[in-house]
């Protein structure tokens, strides 16, 4: 079930927000708690009833298996069992994941296509096979302890993350959910309700709309045709800005879902759009996966700790298996790699001698151009495409527009353009300025952490940004009050929101 749909909306939502006030009101915690496990398993299992089969196994098994490693904890034997069971995790998630993509290049290889394995992928497994190996490793490190399997199975399925992160963290999460029923208040409702629709809002009539600029060039790409120069810059600003509002959509609802229920959710989207450095960039975007690579991967594979040369290696290392995280293909390996590289180059340039700090406009303009570049093999479908879209980008092809590539959506005022000047291409102009509007939204605009900053939206992270930026350009002067305007201002949207929902849409974040 998609957060966007009229049956999550207008059914699902509304019928368990009301079973769980009522249960926690007349019932008691344990029942309230039992009503979200039922209502997440429901939620998952509309979309994916065989999926849910292993889900729920995967949750019986790891259980059982953090309550062994809780009995040898901090012992050698408990360490083997808690190898074992991050290596089971690892396999399973491998098995679903990865096989397809392991038997295609052995068939490719060896020339036998019978090889090639086809597993459907079951959806959220990369969260919360992550999310669980955490847990386990914590237990093994006495950093955490078996929880009842009830509060343990709500903390892997709850609906807000179960789909597409954040990937939160046992400690954060399973304590709020007995304080969550025992406080939340109809602010919260409130609060949490308004955070989802500006959310709503950011997929829909925005996301969406950049969709409909970058998916034609790179499909078209995809199937041969070269995009020019003009072209390749609309396309790939256009999806730099789909995947941005796209994820804070995604970040932004999970946060007001959680708040609903009185559970403040991880913050996991802190305006990276903003960065001045590419190592800034990863400390605002995907913050739940950062933090998780960097607790339980770079800081295992050595860290800082063994001098500059290992630590460049441990974050190229890091950032390519984050790559690989994301999705089984060459075009994801070749963008973990891309940002490992990049990382390691910016962290050279600042231990360097000649290093001197950038402007601010021009450290931004850097960063957020490399960012576009990288996000090129990331959208394309295999590394030909992307050789194309680079081409186009870097002017290669030659011609500043292809002719063929008809793909913003048609507008009066392009019409006007065109009768004025035939033969220009008005729709590739049209959409570089809805890129430009874009970037310029993404820097000036406030994000929720900001507009609800009174009211504490989300979980900051030790180490990120929490997106709550400092006074500059006036960042600070919104703020969200409960007021007839703001119910009114709300729901006007959640009203334009809903008559989108015919184009029913998939997060991008949805099946990794």
């Amino acid at each position: 079930m998609l957060f966007n749909s009229y049956a999550f909306i207008l059914l699902f939502l509304p019928l368990t927000y009301a079973l769980w006030t009522v249960a926690r009101r007349f019932a008691g915690i344990s029942w309230a708690i039992g009503i979200l496990l039922a209502a997440s398993l429901v939620f998952y299992g509309l979309s994916a009833q065989i999926e849910l089969l292993l889900l729920l196994a995967a949750i019986a098994l790891n259980h059982q298996l953090a309550g062994v490693i809780h009995r040898h904890r901090l012992t050698p034997r408990g360490r083997r069992w808690m190898q074992l069971a991050v290596a089971g995790n690892l396999l399973f998630l491998f098995v679903f994941k990865y096989t397809s993509f392991v038997t295609q290049m052995a068939a490719d290889a060896f020339g036998w296509p019978g090889m090639v394995v086809h597993i459907a992928l079951p959806i959220g497994i990369s969260f919360y096979t992550f999310q669980q190996i955490a847990y386990l490793v914590d237990v093994a490190r006495g950093e955490g302890e078996p929880w009842p399997l009830p509060r343990y199975a709500l903390f892997v399925v709850f609906f807000p993350h179960l789909i597409a992160g954040p990937i939160v963290h046992h400690r954060e999460l399973i304590p709020q959910f007995a304080s969550g029923a025992r406080t939340a208040r109809l602010g919260d409702l409130a609060i949490g309700l308004s955070i989802f629709t500006i959310g709503l809002a950011k997929k829909v009539l925005v996301a969406d709309s950049f969709a409909l600029i970058a998916s034609p060039v790179f499909n078209a790409a995809a199937q041969g045709a070269q995009p020019g120069l003009l072209d390749a810059w609309a396309a790939a600003v256009a999806y730099a800005l789909q995947i941005y509002f796209d994820f804070s959509a995604y970040s932004d609802m999970a946060i007001g879902l959680g708040r609903m229920f009185g559970i403040q959710m991880p913050i996991n989207f802190a305006s990276p759009y903003r960065s001045l450095s590419i190592v800034e960039f990863w400390r605002r975007w995907h913050i739940t996966l950062s933090r998780f690579l960097r607790d339980y991967l770079y800081i295992p594979l050595g860290g800082n700790r063994h001098g500059p040369a290992r630590r460049y290696a441990n974050v190229f290392v890091t950032m390519l298996l984050g790559g690989i995280w994301h999705g089984a293909g060459f075009t994801f390996i070749l963008w973990g790699a891309l940002h490992g590289l990049l990382i390691v180059v910016c962290q050279l340039w600042r231990a360097s001698r000649f290093h001197v700090p950038l402007p601010a406009a021009l450290a931004w303009l850097l960063t957020t151009a490399t960012v576009i570049l990288a996000w090129v093999p990331f959208r394309a479908a295999d590394l030909d495409t992307a050789g194309r879209i680079y081409a186009g980008l870097f002017g290669v092809a030659g011609d500043l527009h292809a002719a063929a590539l008809d793909y913003a959506p048609s507008t009066t005022l392009e019409a006007i353009l065109g009768a004025l000047l035939p033969g220009a291409p008005w729709n590739v102009w049209l959409s570089l300025a809805a890129g430009t509007a874009g970037l310029a939204a993404c820097l000036c605009l406030p994000n929720i952490q900001t507009l609800f900053r009174r009211y504490g939206v989300g979980l900051p992270t030790r180490g990120y940004a929490d997106g709550i930026e400092p006074p500059a350009l006036g960042r600070l002067g919104p703020a969200w009050r409960p007021s007839p305007v703001a119910a009114a201002t709300i729901g006007l949207l959640l009203a334009a929101c809903i008559l989108k929902l015919n184009d029913v849409s998939e997060f991008i974040y949805f099946r990794f």
